[in-house]
């Protein structure tokens, strides 16, 4: 074990354990937004999950080769003379080595996947993926068992970098772009390297040689910038997102506006084949069409034939809102019908800046006088807003079938039981609320949804329910394969019961244009709702009557898209995946003597920690109204609250043991409990304060949480390290790592199954567990 009694060489370790978690968490979310483009949203999770498992490899390559030199003691002469030279290296020296390599991975990594086109093997994507992790790991593995007797320092430093990263990355994503922000990765581990080399007292080059080209990186000329951004060969050369699509089918596309976000990327790719349109795409594939319009209002009579227009087809359409525009063309169905005052609120900024670049394309749509925008989430919107509207307007507003299984693993506040209430709270008289949706899965979920939402809301009978719906589907040419199936339907909702005249007008407004009816009240009742209002069939038989699941979301369950009865195949493949993973990495080593325990200790770190930590992140996201923000702030918040945690850790005061309970894994218990019962109440009481206030409150109360559940690590280490374990540390800071993964997986299923509430629970009982393991 190295002591470290100098002050300013301590300084110098922790500024550059800072700054390698920095550039750790940046390279892990550049890393996911990457694949993100190039991959499906649900292989995403599963090779980023791999490749967090890169660290706990690391861990296992430190462990071996203590053992190795360990053998080598009683061996022959040669051994140990080679001993000696390896004992004559200084852990600072391997630790330098270490960070250069580290930072040499980052960008060579994020170079080939630049380079590299798309494969359709994922273990390609895995391996590449995985490599800085392995690094990463094999570092901290180091820096923990050489430097154990500051452990509490050294995880403070650790988590301070990740929550801050947490910060930088959205920063630097947000304002410098991808290519920059992959720059800055390699410049935080290269100053880390000098760092290092300082503390060594000798001469050395590599570390200023590697800076200065990484930072000659940084003045490459802008129109430069934007054409490395905009040609990852995985995107241009994948058949399976939009581009590709567009080829497939014998068309010529081409991306003409590129720009990435901490959200998103986002592309406007113009079809030679179709001069009248443009695709907004989001990661490749989630579509927005952008209609080229000339601000005429002749040349909106051609819009009155689609389905998106029937909810402007009747009733009065002066205010209209709109979530979710994308590339704007709802906007001319609003427009088509006489709306004069229309909101739009999109959550993706970067869609907004594209339709205004493509203005003269597009008439300028979101700068006409009768428009306003905002950049925001809508259901953050419509809880703060008090304007009401005539018209509602949700159209595809997360392009689910595009993005195919991935997103049942999202969380989505936009479609849950509490969301429907807020929407048809801010209707005016007679208003109305629509959906345009992907498919039939869709479709039975909206209307359960809407169904629990007017029972709530307007104390409608269940019976009754159906005399405020209109159901219509797009009609598909006979000779289409796809004819029998329910494309795009379109679900109208008022707060009121329709009229008989109202009901005659809207289906010859359909049928005049060849829309389907599936449900009008008064005219054409068919169907589930029927039944329901003949009191065939009551909303339990709804709900059990589908093969898929059509449970409501709700806000403590919001999966709107998770339609698997029971748990989700493909959280259940990463999970089976990740758990066998795990258990080749790890079960030869705690197996062995005195190892089991402490292994016991470290998992519950690892997995109860992200059994608290996901589901506190998804629950603000309502609350702070983007889930970029959740992520940013409150995991920023969490994460530096567990360092000065690891800082206290080493005082008396938080190391007792009362009745053989180790006391601060019992108080995270407690504060989460209070979390589960007062955090609705705070936020309904402060959701009118300023974002800034809001970010402030929301950091405070996760902080106070943070700093309990970051005491139980470091003391686990001074224990080890206390009992002449010291050796087993890179093992269990492997273990720690992969149950973190493990723990991620399982917080969404019982997320997804019993709400967030039911994984905080699941964490604290986990909590307990670990108190009482007062002995390692």
């Amino acid at each position: 074990m190295l002591e470290v009694k100098n002050f300013k060489d301590k300084i110098f370790i922790l500024l550059s354990v800072f700054l390698i978690s920095v550039s750790l968490f940046i390279y892990q979310v550049v890393l996911t937004r990457i694949y993100s483009v190039i991959l499906w949203y649900h292989y995403v999770f599963l090779i980023t999950s791999f490749a967090i498992l890169g660290l706990g490899l690391g861990g296992i390559i430190a462990y071996r080769q203590q053992e190795k030199k360990k053998k080598r003691k009683g061996s022959t002469n040669s051994g140990k003379k080679k001993l000696v030279q390896e004992e004559n290296i200084h852990p600072i020296s391997v630790l330098y080595k270490t960070t250069i390599l580290l930072s040499v991975s980052y960008i060579t990594v994020l170079g080939i996947i630049y380079v590299l086109p798309f494969v359709s093997s994922l273990l390609t994507y895995v391996v590449l993926g995985t490599f800085p992790f392995i690094v990463g790991g094999y570092f901290f593995s180091v820096l923990f068992r050489e430097l154990s007797g500051i452990s509490n320092k050294l995880y403070f430093a650790d988590l301070l970098g990740s929550g801050l990263g947490s910060i930088i990355v959205l920063l630097s994503l947000n304002y410098m772009g991808m290519y920059r922000s992959i720059i800055l990765i390699c410049v935080f581990a290269s100053v880390a390297a000098l760092l290092l080399a300082a503390l060594l007292k000798r001469k050395t080059v590599t570390a200023y040689i590697l800076l200065v080209i990484v930072l000659l990186g940084l003045f490459i000329p802008k129109n430069d910038v934007s054409f490395i951004e905009q040609n990852f060969k995985g995107v241009t050369t994948s058949m399976v997102k939009t581009l590709g699509k567009i080829k497939n089918a014998g068309k010529t596309g081409k991306i003409v506006y590129t720009k990435w976000n901490a959200f998103s990327r986002t592309d406007v790719i113009e079809i030679k084949e179709d001069p009248n349109q443009m695709l907004v795409t989001i990661d490749g594939a989630a579509n927005a069409p952008m209609y080229k319009f000339d601000g005429k209002q002749e040349s909106l009579e051609k819009y009155k034939k689609h389905a998106e227009y029937l909810p402007f087809s009747f009733g009065t359409n002066n205010s209209t809102l709109i979530i979710g525009p994308g590339g704007g063309r709802d906007l001319l169905y609003a427009l088509a019908g006489g709306s004069t005052d229309i909101t739009a609120v999109e959550i993706n900024t970067s869609s907004i800046d594209a339709v205004k670049h493509f203005k003269d394309f597009n008439g300028n749509i979101y700068g006409r006088p009768e428009v306003r925008v905002y950049g925001e989430d809508g259901r953050n919107y419509i809880r703060r807003t008090r304007d009401k509207y005539d018209v509602i307007f949700l159209s595809l507003v997360m392009t689910n079938t595009s993005q195919g299984a991935g997103y049942a693993l999202s969380e989505n506040y936009i479609y849950t039981i509490e969301a429907v209430q807020e929407y048809l709270e801010h209707l005016k008289e007679n208003g109305k609320l629509a959906f345009l949706a992907h498919d039939q899965e869709d479709l039975g979920k909206i209307v359960a949804t809407v169904m629990m939402a007017l029972q709530k809301n307007k104390g409608v009978y269940i019976k009754d329910i159906s005399q405020y719906i209109a159901i219509f589907k797009k009609n598909v040419p006979q000779d289409s394969h796809d004819s029998e199936h329910i494309h795009n339907p379109m679900i109208i909702v008022k707060n009121k019961p329709f009229t008989e005249q109202e009901s005659i007008d809207l289906a010859k407004e359909a049928l005049k244009n060849g829309n389907i009816p599936l449900y009008i009240p008064n005219t054409y009742e068919e169907g589930p709702l029927k039944h329901i209002q003949e009191k065939h069939l009551s909303m339990a038989d709804y709900l059990e009557g589908f093969s898929y699941n059509v449970t409501p979301a709700t806000d403590n369950n919001p999966y709107f898209y998770n339609f698997s009865k029971g748990i989700s195949p493909i959280l259940l493949f990463v999970l089976i995946v990740v758990l066998i993973g795990s258990v080749i990495l790890f079960l030869p080593y705690i197996t062995q003597q005195g190892i089991f325990r402490p292994a016991l200790y470290f998992s519950g770190l690892g997995a109860g920690f992200m059994l608290i930590e996901i589901p506190l992140i998804q629950k603000f996201i309502l609350y702070l109204g983007h889930p970029m923000l959740a992520f940013t702030y409150v995991l920023a918040a969490l994460l530096i609250g567990s360092g000065l945690g690891a800082l206290m850790s080493g005082r008396e005061l938080f190391n007792k043991i009362i009745k053989n309970v180790y006391i601060p894994p019992i108080l995270v218990v407690i504060v989460n409990v209070a979390l589960m019962s007062i955090l609705n109440i705070v936020f309904k009481n402060t959701a009118d304060w300023s974002l800034i206030n809001r970010i402030l409150i929301s950091s405070l109360i996760v902080m106070i949480q943070g700093v309990f559940m970051g005491m139980p690590f470091p003391r686990g280490l001074r224990l080890l390290t206390e009992k002449g374990k010291g050796d087993i540390i890179p093992i269990m800071w492997g273990i720690n790592g992969v149950m973190s993964v493990l723990g991620s997986v399982v917080s969404v299923i019982l997320s997804m199954q019993f709400g967030f509430n039911g994984a905080l629970i699941a964490g604290g009982i986990i909590y307990i567990l670990i108190s009482l393991q007062n002995k390692i």
